[in-house]
């Protein structure tokens, strides 16, 4: 199975991969970070097939509906599924009618992110209820989470948004340090630090804190 992550900021790239790996361990990810690199990837000879594309609804190059409409042309047999920090429901509506097959919140926890993808991957659309209940409004706006999350990302060694970024994908201490070579006491100690930094009160809330300011 080969997936395109296609989204400008490298950690959520990063993370998100980290999540797909989990849940398709037979999966090739391929990561992008424009609208002009993903349309590059559709172009290769022979045509390499494509099971899925994760797309950041405003990375360079998209205009919404345009830029989603493009994607699906490209490569009418992979659904097209959404991310994004915050996004309108008329943004998301266009995006659904120009062929996306869902939108997945860069917040949702790991449950839920395997879950619609199983769906997607089977055919189905996925909506978050946030986005369904807002109905034909076209108004309401979703935001993942509350407010918060600011510049803290300045605050953090390397090492310890290396351990943030394998955090916010679900991943376990053990797992933390198997992936970056590190004991899992001291992995402990790293989200230990991390979290009285940046104020988070658990694991899930400075995944969430992170997204929002733009961390990953």
């Amino acid at each position: 199975m080969r997936i395109i992550v296609a989204d400008d900021h490298p950690l959520y790239r990063e993370a998100v991969k980290l999540r797909l790996e989990r849940l398709l361990p037979e999966s090739r990810i391929v990561e992008v970070g424009s609208l002009e690199e993903l349309l590059a990837q559709t172009r290769a000879v022979p045509p390499l097939p494509v099971d899925l594309v994760l797309l950041d609804l405003y990375m360079p190059g998209m205009e919404n509906g345009p830029g989603v409409g493009a994607v699906v042309q490209a490569l009418p047999d992979a659904p097209v599924a959404l991310m994004s920090g915050a996004a309108s429901a008329q943004d998301v509506r266009l995006a659904i009618t120009a062929g996306a097959r869902g939108f997945l919140p860069k917040t949702m926890p790991s449950e839920l992110f395997a879950m619609a993808i199983s769906m997607i991957l089977a055919g189905g659309t996925y909506l978050p209820a946030e986005m369904a209940q807002a109905g034909g409004s076209g108004m309401a706006e979703f935001r993942s989470g509350g407010t918060g999350g600011g510049g803290f990302g300045e605050a953090l060694s390397p090492r310890e948004r290396q351990v943030l970024v394998r955090l916010s994908s679900g991943a376990s201490n053990k797992e933390i340090g198997r992936d970056l070579n590190l004991a899992e006491v001291t992995v402990k100690l790293h989200v230990r630090q991390i979290l009285r930094k940046i104020k988070a009160r658990n694991r899930s809330e400075a995944a969430s804190m992170a997204t929002r300011a733009g961390l990953i």
